[in-house]
């Protein structure tokens, strides 16, 4: 497994997509700060006032508005390293041993928890500087509660991103995966599920849903909300990474 994680940070530390994307989400999120301030509608008029919200606040706030362009850069950075590796013909070098199958999918999974982790890096340091030229104040909040938001949101996006891992392998095709992905990113299935469950039954089981809890605003003051949250999200992975396994060592590759 060491060897073949190797070969995937190598592949990751050489990818200028990823660090285009990261390079993108930053400029982007940079410019979202500016726009929020400029067209800020007053707080009487249902608007949200970007210099009263803190850190926390306002990762909550831009993580729950559809779509998510987070989730889709995460998808699209997962879909294009996955589709590489199979593109270039590199997995028929282990076509044939069932333990370095299940190892290249734990690769990935690694992979993609260290991306994830830099998206959020980078969330921070946009953050920062953008509200700090443009809205002239950076408070972060309680430093506890927003790590426990940083915490549960990573976990929530890198399950998102087995997720995406998982559709890659299975439809081993480009567009379907990225259409799938924007179809997530912007939760119709979650509305519509939800929409269906509220007409037909009492039972709210679609806010465990692994899109819907991730852009569902928290109290993170309640020991409810935070079993939810890290629930789904430790689940999902767990679920997600068996699956992408079970479904490697049983794959034809040929």
């Amino acid at each position: 497994m060491i060897n073949l994680f190797k070969m995937d940070l190598y592949r990751f530390r050489r990818n200028k997509v990823m660090y285009l994307l990261l390079l993108l989400f930053c400029a982007f999120q940079i410019f979202g700060i500016y726009m929020m301030k400029q067209y800020a509608q007053p707080v009487e008029e249902g608007g949200v006032r970007i210099e009263n919200l803190t850190e926390i606040d306002f990762i909550q706030y831009t993580i729950s508005q559809p779509p998510s362009w987070m989730l889709i850069y995460i998808a699209v950075f997962t879909i294009y390293f996955y589709m590489s590796e199979w593109n270039s013909g590199f997995h028929k070098n282990y076509i044939s041993m069932r333990q370095a199958r299940s190892h290249s999918v734990l690769s990935k999974i690694t992979i993609l928890a260290l991306f994830v982790a830099m998206m959020f890096l980078i969330l921070l340091v946009a953050d920062g500087i953008g509200r700090r030229l443009f809205v002239g104040q950076t408070d972060l909040g309680d430093p506890g509660t927003l790590i426990t938001l940083l915490a549960g949101q990573f976990l929530l996006h890198w399950a998102f991103s087995l997720l995406i891992l998982c559709i890659a392998m299975v439809t081993r095709n480009l567009l379907i995966s990225l259409s799938a992905s924007i179809v997530l990113a912007l939760n119709v299935i979650g509305m519509v599920l939800g929409a269906l469950e509220k007409l037909l039954t009492d039972i709210h089981l679609t806010k465990y849903l692994l899109i819907n809890t991730l852009v569902r605003v928290k109290d993170l003051g309640s020991t409810a909300d935070l079993m939810h949250m890290f629930g789904v999200a430790v689940a999902a992975i767990l679920f997600l990474s068996y699956f992408a396994v079970r479904y490697k060592i049983k794959e034809d590759l040929n």
